[in-house]
């Protein structure tokens, strides 16, 4: 378990607040930052575009899976095997078969799929 950071600042608006939801990584973020500005919540939401919002509820769902917890939505993903570094895509969903947890992300404009195990996440440059 990790403890969440507590913010050496105050957000001074609900827009602030938005743009913090729509970077958060994991439900728990979510939670800590809507408890935290529970008078912005509802005004916040509202300014979030669809898919920041279907972001949030992935996050939601998925909020007790490892896989999630790890390749968050939209983080960056490479398959352990790609030594010329050119399957590098976001991740965009998880989905479970037989007790082995995927991952589904975009490469460009192709949508690609893969054990979650047989990935790593990357940082990109922003």
């Amino acid at each position: 378990m990790t403890a969440l950071p507590i913010p050496d600042f105050e957000l001074e608006s609900p827009q602030a607040l938005a743009e913090l939801l729509a970077e958060a990584e994991t439900w728990r973020e979510v939670e800590g930052l809507t408890q935290q500005y529970s008078h912005w919540k509802v005004e916040a939401w509202k300014l979030l575009n669809e898919p920041q919002m279907e972001r949030l509820k992935l996050l939601q769902e998925w909020q007790h899976s490892p896989v999630a917890q790890k390749f968050p939505p939209g983080a960056t993903v490479q398959r352990l095997d790609d030594q010329e570094e050119g399957l590098i895509g976001e991740v965009k969903t998880y989905w479970q078969a037989y007790g082995i947890d995927y991952v589904t992300f975009l490469v460009g404009p192709d949508v690609d799929w893969c054990r979650a195990s047989n990935l790593k996440r990357v940082q990109t440059l922003k």
